[in-house]
């Protein structure tokens, strides 16, 4: 048998490379929601992506007796460099697919580990699609839930292969499932209580019609109450217009909140619909098939997703250290589980937190969510 790792050089080859998972047979297990191939093009266009702005991006494909058996990408991030000075030198990789075999994978990471070598890297670390604002580790638990919408399912084995290629464990993420039917906790209501009673806290809706205004309010906030966080990078303003305009279409103003101290943004939730519930026939195509268009469309109408995914929620740091205002995160738990039960989600996934961030995991505990994903990403030194 003969194993070839090529890279991708052109739009036909790309056009193989994102259709790894279907050549491998992952379209065939019954939980993976195929993405949208259109935001990975997108990604991978230097014209138009927001990553490539400020990063560099190599893919390849891995052929065994001249059918694709694997993928991979490495990059870096120019972003992350400037961040993270004292953690310089770092690559990292993405949309790994794979069969079960380990050859493929070690071939796989062998060009991944090359490339990165010669952009002076010092250490590999993955996966992410294409930094932590997208897809982010390898699955390791939930496998009988389907992924919402940004999130990754992979094949169990995965995970495994990943190790044995000689990456091992960096850090794990953890995806938390709030259900609509769950009380609020009793301290969590008393704190969000009397931190709403407050005569100059205000909590409002974001706006669809002001979309670029409250785009503006999440990046500054995300900005500055994320920015100690493992993996951090900043929104940029081209990342920023994507929410703006493409986010659009699908935003629920019943799950994005901004909460005002004095008339002045203080903290803010986003949360989305999971699309994914809307897409899972569409074989990963959109804008290429009108008709998966028109029943996107049709749906978000009339039959709108069940679940939602909170994505951001961010407190300013003058305020989150505040004794006075330090519970605004317990006020948006509280709006988001209200509201959303209103307008008919019967579940929210919290996705994803740091294993470490022992605070906020507990805030999560204590609002009633429990633990049912968790995501891994791995490293190794070059």
């Amino acid at each position: 048998m003969s194993l070839e790792v090529r890279a991708v050089t052109n739009k036909k080859e790309l056009e193989v490379f994102l259709r790894v998972p279907w050549t491998i047979g992952v379209d065939k297990e019954r939980n993976w929601v195929p993405p949208l191939l259109d935001d990975y093009r997108k990604q991978l266009d230097p014209a138009k992506s927001p990553f490539l702005a400020h990063g560099e991006v190599s893919t390849w494909t891995a052929f065994k007796d001249g059918a694709p058996v694997g993928r991979i990408s490495a990059q870096v991030d120019f972003d992350y460099d400037k961040t993270w000075p004292y953690e310089p030198k770092t690559a990292f990789f993405g949309f790994f697919e794979c069969i079960d075999d380990l050859d493929v994978a070690k071939a796989l990471f062998v060009q991944a580990e090359v490339w990165a070598r010669s952009k002076g890297r010092v250490r590999l670390r993955g996966p992410f699609t294409l930094d932590s604002k997208g897809e982010v580790g390898a699955l390791i638990e939930g496998f009988d839930e389907r992924p919402l919408i940004g999130t990754t399912w992979n094949r169990p084995f995965i995970g495994p292969l990943i190790e044995k290629a000689g990456y091992p464990k960096v850090k794990d993420l953890y995806g938390w499932l709030y259900e609509s039917s769950t009380p609020m906790n009793e301290f969590t209501a008393k704190v969000a209580k009397k931190t709403r009673e407050l005569p100059n806290v205000t909590v409002r809706t974001m706006e669809l019609k002001h979309m670029g205004r409250e785009a503006k309010i999440i990046q500054d906030i995300y900005n500055e109450a994320w920015k100690a966080n493992w993996n951090f990078t900043p929104f940029t303003d081209k990342e920023l217009e994507v929410i703006a305009t493409e986010y659009k279409l699908f935003i629920d103003e019943q799950l994005a909140y901004v909460a005002e101290v004095d008339g002045k943004p203080a903290a803010m939730l986003f949360a989305i619909p999971d699309l994914n519930e809307l897409i899972h026939d569409f074989k990963g195509e959109l804008m290429k098939n009108p008709l998966n268009l028109a029943k996107l469309l049709w749906r978000l109408k009339f039959n709108r997703p069940k679940k939602a995914r909170l994505i951001l929620l961010g407190v300013k740091n003058e305020f989150r250290a505040s004794r006075k205002y330090g519970a605004l995160a317990a006020v948006l738990y509280e709006e988001i589980s209200i509201r959303g039960k209103a307008a008919g989600y019967q579940a929210g996934e919290l996705s994803w937190t740091l294993e470490d961030n022992d605070a906020i995991n507990r805030g999560i505990e204590r609002m009633g969510a429990k633990l049912y994903k968790k995501w891994r990403v791995f490293e190794r030194s070059l």
